[in-house]
């Protein structure tokens, strides 16, 4: 009797343990690490069938704050599924480079599609509320502020 009470608490600690981790919501800082040390994004958009390349250059904390404004606009959560998010309509997928500690140049890769899910370090969350509008505001931004760039190539 003692056996299966234990194995019952455990089971039940890893079910709330579990349900913790994935319906907790996290916010914008949890899921897209070193939004304030942007150098420079390249994307594409994918649309229809169709991808444009875009890169945006970050030389001033304007363009980084008004980024992270957009994406603190929702809540997130994990989520669990294929972390192949791009063949569900429009979607971006994002390389984004910053300074680390020691000055060095680092990228992630970020995909965000417009049903509100989002795959950051390799890890897929998807939007609480306003996924629409979050994915509206975040296509305007980026399209505006980037500048298309010829198939193929990368800016010096």
């Amino acid at each position: 009797m003692k056996k299966k009470s234990i194995t019952l608490g455990v089971a039940l600690l890893f079910v709330f343990i579990m349900l913790g981790y994935f319906f907790v919501p996290l916010s914008a800082k949890g899921v897209f690490p070193h939004t304030t040390q942007i150098e420079r994004i390249y994307f594409s958009y994918l649309n229809g069938g169709k991808t444009n390349f875009y890169l945006i250059e970050f030389n001033d904390n304007i363009k980084n704050q008004q980024l992270f404004n957009i994406f603190d606009s929702s809540s997130y959560t994990r989520s669990f599924g294929s972390k192949n998010i791009r063949n569900d309509g429009k979607a971006f997928t994002m390389f984004v480079f910053y300074r680390d500690r020691d000055g060095e140049l680092v990228d992630y890769e970020l995909d965000i599609n417009e049903k509100g899910f989002v795959v950051s370090n390799k890890k897929k969350y998807k939007m609480i509320a306003d996924d629409q509008e979050v994915f509206q505001q975040l296509s305007k931004w980026l399209l505006e502020k980037g500048i298309e760039q010829p198939i193929g190539t990368v800016a010096e």
